[in-house]
């Protein structure tokens, strides 16, 4: 029994999507996967055209002007200055009894409907870095051609459902690359998803603004170093008091 299946919206031609490159990311370090595909979709205003159904599908939504209900997990369809992007947002992760399965599924669509590349994107743990001028590292998938700038994660862990797309990706043989910005592990990143989208937008060719991702990065610095600087006046109160004692 499927317990995992692609629908899509009434009266879309899914012919469309071939030769498309897909894009997508989980909720992961720095939230990054999933920030670059969400903003993306919203920023390239991106059509709707379906989501994907699971035994498991988690029981939350919300609603977003301009993009109206959210589903757990969508696809979205847009072509942009000559090329296809479809990308899946992610909201939420997959159940952990169908992960493999959900996995297998969207890939083996993605290869009956001739996607010509997939773009995968995570974050990645700053203690990686040898050097301070590094943004990220990237992992071929598939026949790829391309060459990015930037060293290879080389024998490093990667979990989770992301792993698994990328390795049904390389089982299907469908070119492909996964992308790792460095990033904040336990805090929402829109720094690092820039460096992502502007990554992705110089792979294809189109520009993404990122306006809104740099603004968001600087107010959580300065929240941070607000903090900081709250959490140093606290200590130093506390051990003037113990360096000065009262006598009685």
């Amino acid at each position: 029994m499927r317990t995992v299946k692609i629908v899509l919206k009434h009266g879309f031609d899914e012919n469309v999507l071939k030769d498309s490159i897909f894009i997508t990311g989980f909720p992961g370090f720095g939230l990054v996967g999933y920030l670059t595909s969400k903003h993306i979709a919203l920023t390239l205003k991106m059509e709707k055209i379906g989501f994907i159904k699971t035994k498991y599908l988690p029981e939350t939504t919300f609603y977003i002007k301009g993009a109206g209900l959210i589903f757990p997990f969508e696809l979205y369809y847009k072509e942009v200055n000559g090329v296809k992007l479809l990308v899946q947002v992610n909201h939420s992760i997959p159940h952990l009894h169908e992960r493999t399965y959900f996995a297998e599924t969207i890939v083996n669509w993605l290869k009956d409907i001739g996607v010509r590349e997939t773009i995968l994107v995570g974050g990645l743990d700053p203690s990686v870095k040898e050097h301070p001028d590094e943004k990220y590292r990237w992992i071929p998938l598939g026949p790829t051609n391309r060459e990015l700038d930037a060293p290879l994660l080389e024998e490093r862990y990667v979990i989770g459902p992301l792993a698994l797309t990328m390795m049904f990706v390389e089982a299907n043989n469908i070119p492909g690359v996964a992308i790792f910005p460095y990033a904040e592990p336990y805090r929402a990143d829109p720094k690092a998803t820039a460096i992502a989208v502007n990554l992705i937008s110089e792979m294809l060719k189109l520009e993404i603004d990122v306006t809104r991702l740099y603004k968001e990065a600087t107010i959580l610095e300065e929240i941070e170093s607000r903090e900081r600087e709250l959490i140093k006046k606290v200590y130093e109160s506390e051990l003037s008091k113990k360096q000065h004692p009262m006598y009685m």
